[in-house]
């Protein structure tokens, strides 16, 4: 069933790329436009996000107490996002890889789930941050849309269902049995009709809620590191920040950080909301609109903008693509071990 997964996701990255063919070569003219020297150190900036990233991860796994490493998690983060964009399954896709890789290292699920919620808890709240200040830029320049309103109040509101599963492990335990009896009774009513009776175990519902509501109570109690899980998200987005810069650079166009705040916070912002996978297209149009509506020539903002989804989407799918592999794979030590 694995192997037929791998190559059934080999199958959709190929129809991706071949349908976003026209894409990849304005992409590739692009990129050959800018200064070299600029777009070299834009691409280190990104290539630090995304360490920054699987500190993230390993900071907030440290506090629902699993055990990792950062250069273990950075492919595994790179995978997720080829999973993300191929499977569009609301990040879920995304989520199972971090948690099969905890579980093949002898590691708890529930633990694994409660520190990826903690980790993109943190992205976002601190995410929150910046976008206030693009928010009110546009206000004050009189450029804010109610979709984009709309918009940041979807995210803060995703935002604080997240927060809610991790508050109820740690003050309802009780309320957050009765929620995983209830997914219990759904997942096996649904296996039964295709014969597979008894898909969850009889005791999955406590397994989950007792490490569930162990990792939700570690949290707080780790308050130290968790001012620092803060401190490696927003380090994530200050990286994103500064290739974007780079960017603006590389083509001759130094813009002002109200400017830069503005197009990177509604970027990312709609890179979340989007129902589309990772905002194809979406992310491209509002960041290009942003820029134009505050000054930037459109031929710049739409060179800027592809050059920087380039290197934030296109250049990490494909390395994803090639560490998926590694990421899914369990050997017969980790089979041992489980």
């Amino acid at each position: 069933m694995r192997r037929w997964l791998f190559w059934l996701l080999i199958f959709a990255f190929v129809w991706l790329l071949i349908s976003h063919l026209t894409e990849i070569e304005k992409l590739v003219q692009t990129l050959q436009k800018g200064r070299w020297q600029w777009m070299l150190i834009a691409a280190l900036f990104q290539i630090f996000s995304y360490v920054f990233y699987a500190c993230l991860l390993w900071s907030s796994y440290q506090n629902v107490g699993l055990q990792s490493r950062v250069l273990e998690l950075l492919p595994v983060t790179f995978a997720a996002v080829f999973a993300n964009t191929v499977a569009p399954t609301g990040g879920t896709a995304g989520l199972a890889l971090f948690v099969h890789n905890a579980v093949r290292r002898g590691q708890s699920a529930a633990r694994a789930t409660a520190g990826n919620l903690l980790a993109t808890v943190a992205e976002f709240s601190t995410f929150t941050l910046i976008l206030t200040v693009g928010m009110v830029h546009l206000f004050l320049r009189h450029n804010l849309k109610v979709y984009e309103i709309i918009a940041a109040l979807g995210l803060i509101l995703f935002t604080g269902i997240q927060s809610s599963a991790l508050l109820l492990g740690m003050w309802r335990p009780s309320l957050l049995r009765r929620l995983l009896n209830i997914v219990y009774r759904f997942v096996n009513k649904v296996a039964s009709r295709f014969r597979r009776s008894g898909l969850l175990a009889k005791d999955w519902t406590e397994k989950i809620a007792t490490e569930f509501t162990a990792a939700a109570s570690a949290i707080g109690s780790h308050r130290v590191q968790l001012a620092q899980t803060s401190g490696f998200a927003l380090a994530m987005h200050l990286a994103n920040l500064s290739c974007l810069y780079a960017i603006f650079l590389a083509f001759h166009n130094p813009v002002k950080l109200g400017i830069l705040v503005s197009g990177y916070a509604m970027g990312f912002l709609f890179l979340n909301v989007s129902p589309i996978p990772q905002g194809i297209g979406l992310v491209e149009g509002v960041m290009t609109l942003v820029f134009t509506s505050l000054g930037v020539s459109s031929e710049i903002a739409l060179v800027v903008t592809l050059a920087y989804r380039g290197m934030t989407f296109w250049l990490p799918l494909l390395a994803g693509f090639f560490l998926l592999r590694r990421a899914t794979w369990v050997d017969k030590k980790d089979l041992k071990s489980l």
